[in-house]
């Protein structure tokens, strides 16, 4: 017989004759495959939009000049910049920030405040009615820095590059008050060249008049086109930045570029960091890389699910054959030929469903993004985010680690195929009765495995990913997987020799616990199958469950201030939006108000990492204050003690970095590196890039800006919270835009953002779930095929149809009760490695262990249930047995 008809014969017909097994297998990697690819396309977009914007408006710079103590450069920077202009040096400044477009759905948007005689290799832009690419330069961007046309600049030149290196090409100019605006944004808020253009400024409502639509293309492209490009001089009016810049964008010639970064590091005197463009996206990488890596990980289960689906099909299917490999042996087929035809049958579970995984991941990838989207705009950095870049390399990778995982996960049984002699391949149960003789192999191998997941514990995080806690955790998964037939074999043999057990099961439930006492292969393999699915959903929901109470209990004992107040801006989603310092003048002189304390952040870079640095005023703290301190201190005698150069970071901040109290932190400022000492260390769950808090008297010494974040009130004793509230609103009115929240308005909010950030880990918890009751089905009909010979016996000797379905119906319960006991006990061991390791290395929360048993109970019955409807194609199948048939073969 060829190869090709023995492989047909062989493995295409039994594909095709188990078309149920096949259907179901390949559903099973189709959806571990699915879900990973959506994950890992959606994290992938989303710092790749962020890159895409930076290289956009960056153009072709290759060098960059940012702020390294808060958020803006003087603009007399650019007097520095003025020599390096002959040496062939280009150059341009940038003020940009981001607000709130009003319409629509309001969304968020990037304003560029761009030099108009910044040269084409900056900024690209291209209008509706222009048919070639244009430079910010052309005939819809004009403008000097000055805010004057281009011939009354001081260089007396419109056209080429003056002698400090700036071009002064033009043709007409941008006049202040106006701007070009995305294609996107355009269609989203139905606007058009003449339309005029509301956005939501910090505290502020501005307008601006429409004079043109960009092109999807350059710069009208970045922040997902909903971008606004004005001049500078209106960028700094609109967000009342007068003689400020963001960043200096330089193109330096190569020859020459060691030499421009020593100039610039000797002779500029702000507090700046020069790098490359992309150092931006680096950093972003960086503030992002542990919550992607952990949302990677917790979709890898889902594929760690459908190898032991695939363990499982593989097995049934080597079991059910074991009398056909017994005659190709017996006629000469070596062990190489009988490997080669099962790793072909499972190459091709493989393909199938790697690609329709990929298929479907495709399609789910929008929802992945959205589901994360969230997260990250409120957590990381803000950028609005579409839909998800299929980038072609990313479907590859998907599709090879199914296929690769169902190779590596068909390879034991395969091997056990090829490891039987002929003679005791004919034999029946011959698969099952070497299982029972190795029960106490894999025990000592599942203790093993244990315990090396035990000294994973100990080790350190890999580049800030707990890489050793899931390796702690995928040792509990397959150390159980190991111990599953030793345990179930000592709880049939129990049960069996229990009669008040035997008599509530029935003879039916006897006979069902019988039969898969008998199969303790397949049954331990649909078992840990379940298994993994259910640890993963109790460990999560243990994980979220504390995580939660713990937030809920910090944040009612933190957030003690009567009203809260933030800009309208930063209310709608942008995280930039401020309110003026004046704000907080107003609000002190309202009656019923006792104190105000305005606080006010800013990202920063510590030994290369980002961190918050926050500022508060401790006169309030030191009264109102309630800082939950991880030694036990009270806050308020912390923040009396505190010298002017002392500080307080958060439990985030001193575990990632492994900073304690009384060392010493450099912050950089306005007048160079600030020394702080770590007063105290306090638990905070806002963010997981910490915090460094001082005092706001310190923070306006150092730093220029003098704008809020936001504003605690605190209430007299007798004050009436909602009066206060329409006071302050009455005198603000047409100063500042602000949204007052109440004090449990605002813990509202904290926990429906919190709840967000964690809507994503239900779906996939969920979707192993699904995996996992597929394989129950497996195991199922792979028993109910099996039992055929015992199906016809038993109908023969009076079993009724009902009979036969009750029995494998029964198996499916016993399935699922045994599933959610060991589910059960292994996720509480994972939930112990999420909070105490995983997270702690990931993020450096406490968080306190609150079993949610309601739940537990709930998802248990829930699953039995699901495992019993996944018995009832089984059931059927058994219910039509027929007697004859099987008896003449006895």
């Amino acid at each position: 017989m060829s190869a090709l008809r023995l492989f047909y014969a062989f493995v295409i017909r039994d594909l095709i004759s188990s078309w149920r097994r096949t259907a179901i297998t390949v559903t099973g990697i189709a959806l571990g495959v699915c879900v990973f690819l959506a994950i890992s396309l959606a994290n992938e977009t989303a710092l790749g939009e962020f890159k895409e914007t930076v290289d956009l408006v960056s153009g072709k710079a290759n060098l960059e000049i940012r702020p390294s103590a808060g958020n803006y450069i003087d603009q007399s920077l650019l007097a520095t910049l003025a020599p390096l202009g002959r040496e062939g040096v280009v150059y341009t400044p940038l003020l940009q920030a981001n607000a709130i477009a009003v319409g629509g759905d309001n969304p968020l948007v990037q304003v560029n405040g761009i030099d108009t005689l910044a040269p084409a290799e900056f900024v690209q832009t291209k209008t509706e009615n222009s048919d070639k690419e244009e430079s910010s330069a052309s005939k819809d961007a004009r403008l000097s820095t000055s805010g004057q046309p281009p011939e009354k600049t001081a260089s007396g030149s419109q056209n080429g590059a003056n002698a400090d290196g700036k071009s002064n090409t033009s043709n007409s100019l941008i006049e202040f008050g106006t701007a070009l605006i995305g294609e996107k944004l355009a269609e989203d808020l139905k606007l058009e060249k003449g339309s005029e253009l509301a956005l939501s400024v910090n505290d502020k409502i501005v307008k601006l008049d429409v004079i043109g639509v960009l092109k999807s293309k350059g710069l009208g492209k970045s922040f997902n086109g909903q971008v606004v490009v004005v001049d500078l001089v209106t960028a700094q009016d609109l967000f009342e930045l007068p003689g400020k810049i963001t960043q200096v964008e330089l193109i330096v010639p190569e020859a020459i570029y060691a030499d421009v970064q020593e100039h610039l590091s000797k002779n500029i005197t702000q507090a700046v960091t020069v790098d490359t463009p992309s150092a931006r996206a680096r950093t972003v990488e960086k503030m992002t890389r542990s919550f992607q890596y952990n949302l990677t990980a917790l979709a890898f289960i889902a594929l760690i699910v459908g190898m032991f689906l695939i363990y499982n099909t593989m097995t049934i299917s080597i079991v059910r054959r074991r009398e056909e490999i017994g005659i190709l042996r017996t006629l000469g087929a070596n062990k190489w030929k009988i490997a080669t035809l099962f790793l072909s049958e499972a190459l091709f579970f493989g393909i199938a469903g790697s690609l329709l995984g990929v298929a479907a991941g495709v399609m789910l990838s929008d929802s992945a993004l959205t589901a994360i989207a969230g997260t990250i705009e409120h957590f990381y950095f803000s950028h609005p985010l579409g839909s998800s870049n299929i980038d072609p390399m990313t479907l590859l990778k998907a599709f090879g680690i199914g296929v690769a995982l169902t190779i590596i996960a068909s390879i034991p049984p395969i091997f056990e195929a090829t490891s039987v002699a002929p003679a005791e391949a004919a034999r029946k149960g011959s698969y099952e009765s070497r299982i029972v003789h190795s029960t106490r192999g894999l025990l000592v191998a599942g203790v093993i495995v244990y315990l090396l997941g035990g000294l994973a514990t100990f080790a350190k995080p890999i580049g800030g990913f707990p890489f050793f806690g899931y390796a702690a955790a995928f040792a509990a998964i397959i150390g159980t997987a190991f111990i599953t037939p030793f345990a179930l074999n000592l709880a049939f043999t129990a049960v069996n020799k229990n009669r008040p057990i035997k008599s509530l099961l029935g003879v039916e439930g006897t006979i069902s616990l019988r039969a898969l006492g008998g199969a303790p292969g397949r049954t331990a393999v649909a078992v840990a199958s379940l298994m993994v699915g259910i640890s993963m959903m109790i460990s999560l929901a243990i994980m979220i469950s504390s995580f939660r109470s713990t937030v809920v209990a910090w944040v009612e004992q933190t957030l003690k201030a009567d009203l809260y107040i933030q800009s309208q801006s930063r209310a709608e989603g942008n995280r930039e939006g401020k309110i003026d310092s004046k704000t907080a003048e107003i609000i002190r002189d309202v009656p019923g108000v006792a104190a105000v304390d305005g606080f006010v952040e800013h990202r920063t870079m510590v030994n290369g990492e980002p961190v918050l640095v926050g500022a508060g005023d401790f006169d309030v703290l030191k009264k109102y204050g309630r800082l939950r301190l991880v030694n036990g201190q009270k806050g308020s005698a912390l923040i009396a003690a505190m010298g002017a150069d002392d500080c307080v970071i958060s439990e985030t901040f001193s575990v990632r970095r492994g900073i304690s109290i009384g060392d010493i932190i450099e912050i950089p400022t306005l007048h160079g590196l600030l020394p702080l000492k770590v007063a105290g260390v306090y638990y905070d769950y806002s963010s997981d890039l910490g915090y460094i808090i001082i005092d706001r008297k310190q923070y306006l010494k150092n730093f220029s800006d003098t704008k809020l974040t936001s504003i605690a009130v605190f209430l007299a004793p007798n004050a009436d919270a909602e009066v206060v509230r329409k006071d302050c609103l009455a005198r603000l009115k047409g100063n500042s835009l602000v949204l007052i929240r109440n004090n449990q308005e605002l813990r509202t909010e904290a926990m429906r953002v919190f709840d967000r950030t964690f809507s994503v880990t239900y779906a996939l918890h969920t979707i192993a779930i699904a995996v996992a009751l597929l394989s129950v089905m497996n195991a199922l009909l792979a028993l109910t095929h099996e039992s055929r010979r015992e199906f016809a016996i038993l109908r023969y000797l009076g079993a009724t149809r009902a009979q036969l379905r009750k029995v494998v119906l029964s198996q499916a319960v016993i399935l699922g009760a045994c599933g959610s006991i060991a589910g059960i006990c292994v996720g509480y061991v994972l939930s112990l490695l999420l909070v105490n390791v995983i997270n702690r290395q990931s993020f450096g929360w406490t968080i306190q262990m609150m079993i949610p048993w309601d739940f537990i109970l709930q998802s248990s019955a829930l699953v039995i249930v699901a495992a019993l409807a996944a018995g009832i194609i089984p059931a059927n199948e058994a219910g039509r047995t027929k007697a004859a048939e099987f008896i003449r073969s006895e």
